[in-house]
């Protein structure tokens, strides 16, 4: 940035780290980039023309801290902040003025900002008439934002909240753009705008987005990739089963694959790549992903009527030795694994079993009886505590497939 004049024009990055640069250099204004300084002018930057009035200035710099005196140490912080950016080989200027009770930038110092420009882009996107310019706007917007509000100081309560409403307007940039380029069939840029957006906040369901892009691509393998990746961090991460639209996303796949000669061998050799990364051994039970044991379930409840071999799904539910929900997340996560190794190596090569939650476990038992489903929840027990200790626990709960419609037609 050059300086023009008398008017000093400066840089700021906000997302993603405090950046400043003056006349094309970078410019520190000190090392430590948590200090209440530093603080009160990226508050006094964000708030643009509307400014920000003292008070409020005051209660967000020193929220709950106890001061004597907080008048003497707010003037004190703008002495220090004068004197490191003097230090920092800026021009003398005032950089943030205080009018009738109210602080804005200094008329003098031309600020580009790229959370203010953000702002400005979606406002004037939500208050245009022209579809073309909304879209040009959001785009804009979509771009500067590259990352989250100032990370290093992500704990204090007005970065939380200022990244909330950013977060929101990002989300609406994500929609707005992923729709257009969706009616325009545009495939290609509505993938880059949800794969953006999954990156930055993959638990938000954005990969929803991405996976139907690649649908309208016709890049069904990729598409697979990323569902399998996205339910597996849903599963394992976040403990979580996959929502209807990732459900919904898998059903559209099975749906689009057609059955040309080249397709059904390129299908044959991803079930034998993938059957080799999942069979470590002859015996034991399979573990799939919550979608394919949905299949599973389906498959085999079409079956039960032909075959007259009756199948139960079983629910395991990890608790603590008093019967309680187990609140330590490093001691569940510990405990999942070792409850999903019980299970693996107790049941037998016929069962199918899937992770539910962070503490809980599907099992379909397949030609077995309601009271040989007891004996099968003790053996995984008896196993769990041989892996886990002794103090383990675990509940369980049981229902026939036959009896499951019957069911469900109840809880309606």
């Amino acid at each position: 940035m050059e300086n023009t004049g008398t008017k000093i024009k400066l840089h700021i990055q906000l997302f993603g780290g405090l950046a400043i640069s003056y006349e094309g250099k970078n410019i520190s204004i000190g090392k430590n980039k948590t200090a209440k300084y530093i603080q009160l002018l990226e508050i006094v930057w964000l708030s643009g023309r509307k400014g920000i009035p003292k008070d409020t200035l005051i209660n967000i710099l020193y929220d709950r801290e106890e001061q004597s005196n907080i008048s003497n140490s707010f003037n004190n912080l703008i002495y220090q902040m004068h004197k490191q950016l003097k230090k920092s080989g800026l021009p003398d200027s005032d950089y943030i003025v205080n009018r009738d009770g109210i602080f804005f930038p200094d008329d003098n110092v031309e600020i580009d900002s790229d959370a203010v420009r953000f702002t400005e882009c979606v406002e004037s996107a939500r208050n245009c008439n022209d579809n073309t310019t909304e879209i040009i706007l959001y785009k804009q917007a979509f771009d500067l934002y590259v990352s989250e509000l100032l990370p290093e100081i992500s704990t204090q309560e007005w970065v939380i909240m200022k990244s909330v409403q950013f977060q929101k307007m990002y989300s609406e940039c994500v929609v707005s753009l992923g729709n257009y380029y969706q009616k325009r069939k545009d495939y290609d840029a509505m993938y880059r705008v949800y794969k953006k957006a999954a990156e930055l906040y993959p638990d938000d369901e954005w990969q929803v987005g991405e996976i139907n892009a690649l649908i309208g691509m016709e890049a069904y393998k990729d598409a697979y990739a990323i569902y399998n990746e996205t339910v597996r961090y849903y599963t394992d991460e976040l403990g979580i089963t996959p929502s209807n639209d990732l459900l919904e996303c898998y059903d559209k796949m099975s749906r689009k694959i057609t059955n040309s000669p080249n397709e059904i061998l390129q299908i044959r050799d991803d079930i034998l790549e993938h059957r080799e990364s999942v069979v470590t051994s002859d015996e034991g039970a399979y573990d799939v992903s919550y979608p394919s044991f949905i299949d599973a379930y389906h498959i085999l409840s079409r079956n039960m009527e032909r075959s007259g071999q009756s199948v139960f799904m079983m629910l395991l539910t990890l608790v603590d030795y008093e019967g309680k929900k187990i609140s330590n997340q490093a001691k569940l996560e510990a405990r999942s694994k070792l409850l999903q190794q019980a299970i693996s190596d107790t049941l037998r090569q016929g069962d199918t079993y899937c992770k539910y939650s962070a503490s809980q476990y599907l099992v379909l038992l397949v030609g077995t009886s309601k009271e040989s489903c007891k004996i099968v929840f003790r053996r995984v027990l008896n196993k769990l505590k041989v892996l886990a200790g002794p103090r383990t626990e675990l509940e369980y709960s049981v229902v026939s497939l036959a009896e499951l419609p019957d069911k469900l037609a109840e809880a309606k």
